[in-house]
């Protein structure tokens, strides 16, 4: 298949790769659905935090496309961008709301705390890709340094 041949199915270079961050959206969301199946706030909020890491470690393409560049520069729609990453940010924040209302975090500004957290498994996650903390070790090592950083994270956030 040459280069030009992927054009047939697409108007375009933005609308390919629209495409891909949609199809990249698409499987961080089946990434982020497992979290829903554990039994309390607090483990949800956690296992969203894990199944982040999981993804970028499973698609660090993707990732890298999804959140470690800009939707606009890459070509993708101001609104089908908002629609992608929106949902998946809202994830995140309705996990937030649960443990609130749960009284597993403290109260306070749901958006705010989940930016606080996206933001810190989100460096972890992109060092990592980068290969700034390969002196932890393998993923397996780095998922146990993960998951302790994101519970320090999380005992800051308890009330």
């Amino acid at each position: 298949m040459s280069a030009a041949a992927v054009y047939r199915h697409f108007d375009g270079k933005e609308a390919l790769l629209s495409a891909v961050c949609e199809e990249g959206f698409r499987t961080f969301s089946s990434y982020l659905l497992h979290a829903l199946a554990e039994k309390t706030p607090l483990a949800r909020l956690r296992v969203t935090g894990d199944q982040y890491l999981k993804f970028a470690l499973e698609n660090p393409h993707d990732y890298r496309v999804i959140f470690m560049s800009s939707l606009d520069e890459v070509g993708v729609p101001n609104d089908k961008a908002d629609l992608c990453s929106g949902s998946s940010f809202q994830f995140l924040v309705d996990r937030v709301r649960e443990c609130v209302e749960a009284r597993a975090i403290a109260k306070g500004d749901a958006m705010a705390m989940a930016a606080t957290i996206w933001a810190h498994v989100h460096g972890l996650a992109s060092l990592r890709l980068a290969g700034h903390l390969d002196a932890i070790g393998n993923d397996a090592a780095f998922a146990v340094f993960f998951r302790r950083s994101v519970d320090l994270l999380l005992k800051g956030l308890a009330p």
